[in-house]
């Protein structure tokens, strides 16, 4: 493998979410060139994913990396394997990953020796959001607090993924082969669709949401609990499953862009979104629960132009306090 053949400019506006038109077609052709592409854009994305919040997005240098590794463990590589050796470092640097996030506690890896088995796991925190592309060049989309594990083994015939938070998900068509995500509180089949995932364990609910194709919605048992087609939504509320259409959405879809979107939405709903959105803890005094519904967009603003706006219809005080925030009822 040619390492300059990777584009990385390209690559580098996609992670940012800056890339236009050119700079896609661009990635997609270089994925469409070769099977093992798909796999080494897997491995830079699910890199940066995890370092994100403290370095910018670098071109490694491959060549002297590899040396470096080599010379330690007394390894001479000849030009015949440079093919090989790549994955080989790409593998080990997803590994050193794996150990790292178990060491701090943020992951459940484990590299098997036997079997060469590990498990990858990619971590929106808290106020950002991620994307990766899988080695079957599935598009996944990752909201802040939400978390996607996938085996080493994944590929097109092995396609299983396992998620926490909300992500949504646009699927590689492949009739012989479904993809299948395991949640917490049911798992979905597809063979080529565009779904989105929410849970919310501490509220004990979950829901999925088709945008286009079609899904199978199975329990934790492998028992089928409904079909879903283009605009319905099942919905799990404290052990119960309801199917029905989705009232909107735009609004259930448009974190994809950058936005937020409340239509209708009581208090204590847009608050929940507004932690999650902005990666803050927000106290709200219980009178205020339920007491009035918001439709409104948030794309830009911060979290106290939110809050001054919701000021100006509600008889609000806040106070910030770094992550915290307070908002009381204000007497008139």
């Amino acid at each position: 493998m040619q390492q300059q053949n990777i584009p990385w400019d390209a690559i580098s506006a996609q992670l940012k979410n800056e890339a236009d038109q050119e700079q896609m077609k661009q990635i997609q052709e270089w994925l469409d060139s070769s099977s093992d592409h798909p796999l080494i854009l897997s491995e830079i994305m699910n890199t940066w994913s995890v370092t994100q919040r403290t370095s910018e997005f670098y071109q490694p240098d491959l060549t002297t990396n590899w040396q470096k590794l080599m010379v330690k463990i007394n390894h001479r590589a000849t030009p015949k394997s440079n093919r090989i050796i790549y994955f080989k470092w790409a593998a080990a640097a997803a590994v050193v990953v794996l150990v790292f996030l178990a060491g701090i506690g943020l992951g459940d890896g484990a590299y098997v020796k036997s079997n060469w088995v590990s498990y990858t796991k990619i971590i929106a925190p808290e106020g950002n959001k991620t994307q990766i592309i899988l080695p079957d060049s599935t598009h996944v989309w990752l909201n802040s607090g939400s978390e996607l594990q996938y085996a080493s083994d994944y590929s097109a015939q092995n396609r299983e993924v396992k998620m926490k938070g909300e992500c949504f998900f646009d699927v590689v068509k492949d009739p012989d082969h479904p993809f299948v995500v395991r949640g917490s509180k049911f798992q979905v089949k597809v063979y080529g669709t565009r779904f989105n995932v929410n849970e919310d364990i501490s509220k004990d609910m979950a829901d999925v949401t088709l945008v286009s194709g079609k899904v199978q919605v199975l329990n934790l048992q492998g028992n089928l609990i409904s079909d879903l087609t283009p605009g319905e939504q099942l919905v799990y509320r404290g052990g119960t499953y309801q199917l029905r259409k989705a009232e909107n959405m735009e609004a259930l879809t448009a974190w994809l862009n950058n936005m937020l979107i409340f239509d209708n939405q009581p208090f204590e709903e847009v608050i929940h979104y507004l932690e999650k959105w902005y990666g803050v803890k927000i106290h709200l005094d219980r009178s205020l629960y339920y007491s009035h519904n918001y439709t409104f967009k948030v794309k830009t603003e911060s979290m106290r132009e939110v809050l001054q706006l919701i000021s100006v219809i509600t008889p609000i005080d806040y106070r910030i306090e770094g992550e915290q925030i307070t908002i009381k009822y204000k007497k008139r």
